[in-house]
């Protein structure tokens, strides 16, 4: 138990559980010290078909927080042991209506003095612990409903991928030398025909561009993005120059192993604070709505569907989306 203890707020779960399993243990040791035939984890289903008097097993689940299933599990004790009945609703014979029966009463009867003892005896052990204890559980699972556990560590898990994730710019003013530009040229090439590839078909656009991108990308006003992860390249976006002071984001493309990791965002981000570097008056891209994920990427770092006027360069773009510079 010490060890648990020193783990702290990481394992707050299992110390939880192991008060439950305290709580529900030495419920269980006073029944049958009473002889009392019950079990702890009979109570609430139980306490609530008696106050509702009649309740379906849907009903009781929506009151409780419970599955269905464990609602249904309970209930089918409690018919074996003749406490409770089960009859299927006429208008809908899938439905039963749990009621209490007179064994059931009678058991009551013997129940209701021993849960005032064990009421009393909580409300005396949480006294002296001189903490509201049921405020702060109260508020613990206020704030649980308006974000879970998992959501605020997804949150924060991703926060840590994108901080992992490392952006460069390679343009006309990139230095290093020819063999280097040569290198990324590849990995530029590379990651886009992969991903074209396993969705779509190779256009003579996209080859025009991923075998020469120095010249149809960086030579005409454009940027292309790299991405590193740990000791890899692993993802690669380009800004097309356009007329009218406007870029194109395109060629997105990040390796099939490393999804997930966030590395799309921050691309799609890092061009975004280029353009806004370079006062650009437009950012669009052009996309096929069976990627949705991509798009999805697209929503959350500020691009807006917009209706395409002009015919796309590409078969497979479906619609545009412009960056709102105003978010």
């Amino acid at each position: 138990m010490n060890t648990i203890k020193q783990l702290g707020y990481i394992a707050i779960g299992t110390r939880l559980r192991m008060l439950t399993d305290k709580f529900l243990t030495d419920a269980d040791k006073i029944y049958k010290s009473l002889d009392v035939d019950f079990e702890p984890r009979l109570f609430t289903v139980f306490y609530l078909i008696n106050q509702k008097k009649s309740i379906t097993i849907t009903e009781l689940a929506e009151q409780l927080g419970y599955t269905q299933p464990a609602v249904t599990q309970i209930a089918n004790t409690l018919v074996l042991k003749k406490l409770i009945s089960a009859v299927k609703e006429k208008k809908d014979s899938r439905k039963k209506i749990l009621t209490i029966t007179k064994k059931g009463e009678d058991l009551l009867l013997e129940l209701i003095p021993v849960w005032q003892d064990i009421e009393n005896s909580v409300k005396e052990l949480i006294n002296e612990t001189g903490y509201d204890v049921l405020f702060v559980l109260s508020k613990l699972e206020s704030e649980l409903e308006k974000k879970d556990i998992f959501t605020r560590v997804m949150e924060k898990t991703k926060k840590r991928q994108i901080d992992e994730v490392k952006i460069f710019e390679y343009s006309s003013k990139s230095p290093g030398d020819v063999l280097y530009k040569k290198e990324l040229n590849k990995y530029f090439r590379d990651l886009n025909y992969e991903w074209i590839k396993k969705y779509f078909k190779v256009e003579k656009q996209d080859k025009k561009q991923l075998e020469n991108p120095g010249k149809e990308i960086i030579e005409k006003g454009g940027i292309i993005f790299f991405a590193q992860y740990k000791d890899m390249i692993a993802g690669t976006a380009a800004l097309l120059k356009k007329e009218n002071n406007s870029y194109e984001l395109a060629k997105m493309a990040v390796r099939d192993e490393v999804q997930g990791k966030q590395i799309g965002k921050k691309l799609g981000i890092a061009v975004i604070d280029k353009v806004k570097q370079l006062k650009c008056e437009k950012l669009y891209l052009e996309t096929n709505a069976a990627l949705t994920p991509a798009i999805n990427l697209y929503k959350s770092i500020g691009f807006e569907e917009v209706e395409m006027n002009d015919p796309s360069k590409y078969e497979r773009a479906t619609f545009r989306m412009n960056y709102n510079f105003k978010k």
